[in-house]
């Protein structure tokens, strides 16, 4: 939505059409004269205006001439004349007397007809004032006051169909100006958009739509945008006045019947290929029972994502836009594994889904109801130790407050740990990074602004992983853990052109949930075990609890034989 509206003026007068009507409609010079007033409708259309995104327009491609800006109106009665095969007598006979209101459905069935007639001016006027470009009608119609004069005005919407370029979406201000009708000027609303509503509220054009941020991906849907325009004399004034995620709005989502998911592949995976659209929804039920691990694998551009869910236990939401999980089964029963789509084109995709038992997933990491994945990590130490060595990681910082903290409590117990710091961080405190290395630590990038990379284009990612690469230099060991362990397709061969290798963990006391610390350490003592990898936090929020957490569980496995290790060499 990078372009809003054209202010280029053009009048144009063409309603040959609504003439020929008005003229087929007239009553016979016997009949009784209607007691309705006769619509004027007059027709002054702006053009939509070629910006800078646009095309260069040719001679043989721009707007036409606008015809003078003369007012020639056209006299529409619709209510006048027998369509039916009677005559106008018989028809004044049903008429309501003289003086006593028109019953409700002849008021509505007259606002339809005037709204008809509305319409087939602005396809008119657009058709004969740009013969180049295609213009449809949408359905989406507002009907409302829009000059404060106490009688109803319309806002059409057309979208703008041009060969070669994306569908353009405009909306045509119909204006009551005395008892006629003038089209105002085009607003442009954008393109690749999805207009959900337009209405008038106190005098301005309200538009929900469905749309993306500036920097994400134009073929994608992200969010649900509210506009306003102020009908002024100072110019249609295009506000955005409310922005919403997407993934609240319930209307975004058309769901077919679930999709049994049949198990054929030595009894306990199988695969699935379908297209899917804009707003669609594809559910598949899998019989798990509790205990069991489920995998999913989701092979689909970006902007198709997976969901996982049975009734009101949310496994895997379609908030979080990934493509793969593994997750062990709070509870038994038919999940559904959904594939959802907020991508503009259809699209095809294959999803694989794997259940293994318990005797069968042990070596498998699996994510929690908090998205926090435990089990086995997803990859093994870039240097394993043999014997009883602990990992100790930190995520987030470097943090001016709370890494310095960190660093006196692992030099007061003589242990080493792996920092996987974030680039515009270690960019702007690079006295920090020094102090890490000089005391025996190592560094590990964690992306430039602690983005996911799961969402990201390959150009993308690396910018974020080559920037961070850059800013730690020669200090940067071959590690990467992606935030929120937020993996795509492409995360790992990605990294591996880096010479990254994904690292994960084994377990958290979830420091950043803000437990107290004497929890914190109770957890990271009852966890260290040789071969674990820990993970806390020395930025991203108040850590306070975690440095004293670390230094309780330190001072209790003082006497546990354990090592202390960085991960990342």
């Amino acid at each position: 939505m990078d372009r809003f509206r054209g202010r280029t003026s053009i009048i144009v007068l063409i309603l040959f059409a609504l003439l020929s009507s008005a003229c087929d409609n007239q009553p016979p010079s016997d009949a009784a004269p209607t007691t309705a007033a006769p619509y004027v409708i007059e027709t002054a259309v702006a053009p939509p205006a070629t910006t800078s995104d646009d095309p260069p327009s040719t001679s043989a491609g721009a707007a036409p001439t606008a015809a003078p800006a003369t007012t020639q109106p056209a006299t529409v009665s619709p209510s006048s004349g027998a369509l039916d095969g009677t005559d106008a007598a018989d028809e004044e006979a049903d008429d309501p007397p003289p003086g006593e209101p028109d019953s409700e459905s002849n008021q509505t069935d007259a606002k339809m007809h005037e709204e008809e007639q509305i319409a087939t001016a602005v396809e008119i006027s657009l058709a004969a004032s740009f013969p180049d470009r295609a213009f449809s009608l949408q359905p989406e119609t507002a009907r409302g006051d829009l000059d404060d004069d106490g009688i109803d005005d319309y806002v059409l919407h057309v979208i703008e169909e041009t060969s070669g370029l994306p569908p353009t979406n405009w909306l045509v201000p119909a204006v009551d100006v005395g008892g006629a009708f003038r089209l105002g000027d085009l607003i442009e609303l954008g393109q690749r958009i999805i207009v959900e509503t337009v209405d008038i509220q106190g005098g301005d054009i309200e538009i929900s739509l469905f749309d993306r941020s500036p920097y994400e991906q134009p073929t994608v849907i992200t969010r649900r945008t509210t506009l306003t325009v102020s009908m002024d004399d100072a110019g249609d004034a295009v506000t955005a006045v409310r922005v919403e995620p997407v993934r609240n709005v319930p209307s975004l989502q058309i769901a077919r019947l679930p999709t049994p998911a049949r198990f054929e592949l030595d009894g306990i995976g199988t695969a699935m290929s379908d297209r899917i659209g804009l707003r669609e929804r594809h559910p598949f039920l899998v019989h798990a029972a509790e205990g069991d691990v489920v995998v999913a694998t989701l092979d689909a551009p970006a902007g198709v994502w997976l969901e996982a869910r049975l009734d009101d236990i949310v496994l895997v939401p379609i908030a979080e836009e990934t493509q793969r999980f593994a997750s062990r089964m709070p509870a038994g029963g038919a999940w559904s594994i959904t594939v959802a789509s907020s991508l503009i084109e259809r699209a095809s995709y294959r999803l694989s889904i794997e259940v293994f038992g318990a005797e069968l997933s042990e070596r498998i990491a699996t994510r929690d109801l908090n998205g926090f994945w435990s089990g086995t990590p997803i990859s093994p130490p870039p240097v394993p130790d043999d014997g009883p060595v602990v990992y100790l990681t930190f995520d987030d910082g470097p943090h001016p407050t709370y890494t310095p903290q960190v660093l006196d409590v692992l030099a007061r117990h003589g242990v080493q740990a792996t920092f996987f710091v974030v680039g515009y961080l270690a960019e702007k405190y690079p006295l920090l990074i020094q102090r890490i290395a000089h005391e025996g630590h190592t560094l590990a990038n964690h992306s430039w602004q602690h983005e996911s990379l799961a969402r990201v284009s390959q150009a993308a990612f690396d910018r974020s992983i080559g920037r961070t690469q850059d800013v730690l230099g020669p200090l940067a060991t071959p590690c990467l853990r992606p935030p929120y362990w937020a993996v795509g397709t492409y995360t790992q061969q990605w990294a591996a052109d880096f010479g990254l290798k994904l690292i994960s963990w084994s377990y958290s006391p979830r420091d950043w949930l803000g437990p107290s610390a004497r929890t914190i350490a109770n957890g990271l003592v009852n966890r260290s075990k040789p071969g674990a990898v820990i993970l806390l936090h020395d930025g991203g929020g108040h850590r306070s609890t975690t440095v004293r957490g670390l230094d309780m569980a330190l001072e209790r496995l003082a006497d546990s034989g354990l090592e202390f290790k960085a991960i990342c060499r």
